[in-house]
């Protein structure tokens, strides 16, 4: 089959806009809410970050914020924005560092002072400070009544900076969050089915990032194992995308324990609907077993192909009132967006 005649030329995007409205809107005659005076200067700031794309501008945005209202709602959002900008776009991290400690200095809420915590330990990941990082991580888990997210950002920063015995470490505390019971203790509103179904995706996550941990270790028999615990508890995209990086770790694994093709087995579906960074892992693992990149492109190409599902045919209303018919369609590029208005 030539590829100008792929028959998957079907691109899911499925946009839910989970709690972003109200079920009922408010009467007409209700009074609007007005806004705090920091809300409000917060919307304002937000309206002028939008407006530009220089980042030296979004940072002064920032400070400027911070400045005047340092402990609020707000804060952790307007800091996460500044620290990506200092790191990412103007490579200037000191003064990252002088502006997360200014703020820390004068945050008293516990909320404001953990996400500003968490900025920390952002910067000591990106600049691999990885004992100030195990130190700040000991230092918040001591201040604070953990959730299993902020486990979860640890592991992650813990991750990037390859500091693999705290990804252990919070891998490990964050099993004891991985239950229904305890999703249900965080989140009560939600019915038990969807309780069980997070429950067994934070045991994925944290099998993932344990098991990507032992391997860098070299310990990888417990890395198998580690990601066989996981394996059954994983959620998967329409496309059969792994929803945690479960998989691409357990790929990244065996191709370093010499097992490039059954590493290329692991990733063949994250290839090519993932990440690219599973792209990325499966071509070291092709590099690995053939000693070249010749011949990839072709192996993806024909893995399409293999995966690749026919469009189920469905009739639905436009917004016209006229009704589409996928049938009408075939060989057609298609993109499809599911709303979730409340």
């Amino acid at each position: 089959m030539k590829k100008q005649n792929w028959t998957w030329p079907l691109c899911f995007a499925l946009l839910a806009a989970l709690g972003c409205g109200q079920s009922e809107p408010p009467a007409a005659d209700s009074p609007a809410e007005e806004l705090s005076e920091v809300d409000q200067a917060a919307e304002e700031t937000w309206a002028i970050w939008e407006e530009t794309e220089d980042p030296e501008v979004k940072v002064g945005l920032a400070q400027d914020f911070l400045a005047r209202y340092p402990d609020s709602d707000h804060t952790g959002d307007f800091l996460s924005s500044a620290v990506y900008h200092y790191t990412e776009s103007l490579d200037r991290p000191d003064d990252a560092y002088e502006l997360v400690t200014e703020t820390l200095n004068q945050v008293e809420d516990p909320d404001a002072r953990l996400e500003t915590q968490m900025q920390l330990a952002v910067l000591h990941s990106k600049t691999g400070r990885l004992e100030e990082l195990s130190e700040l991580a000991s230092s918040m888990a001591e201040e604070h009544d953990f959730q299993f997210t902020d486990h979860l950002e640890l592991m992650e920063l813990a991750t990037e900076a390859g500091a693999w015995n705290l990804a252990i470490e919070h891998a490990e505390t964050g099993l004891a969050f991985a239950t229904p019971e305890a999703f249900k203790a965080q989140w009560p509103d939600y019915d038990d089915e969807y309780a069980a179904r997070a429950g067994r995706r934070r045991t994925a996550y944290c099998e993932a990032y344990q098991g990507w941990a032992e391997a860098n270790l070299g310990q990888f028999d417990a890395a198998l194992a580690s990601f066989t615990n996981g394996v059954e508890a994983t959620s998967y995209s329409l496309l059969g995308v792994d929803e945690t990086p479960l998989h691409l770790y357990w790929g990244q694994t065996l191709t370093l324990m010499g097992e490039p093709e059954d590493a290329m087995d692991r990733l063949s579906v994250e290839a090519l609907f993932g990440s690219k960074e599973a792209k990325q892992a499966y071509a070291e693992a092709w590099v690995a077993a053939h000693g070249t990149k010749e011949g990839l492109e072709e192996r993806l190409w024909a893995l399409r192909q293999q995966h690749a599902k026919p469009l189920p045919q469905f009739a639905l209303p436009n917004y016209e009132g006229e009704t589409f018919e996928s049938t009408e369609h075939i060989g057609d590029v298609l993109l499809i967006a599911a709303w979730n208005p409340t």
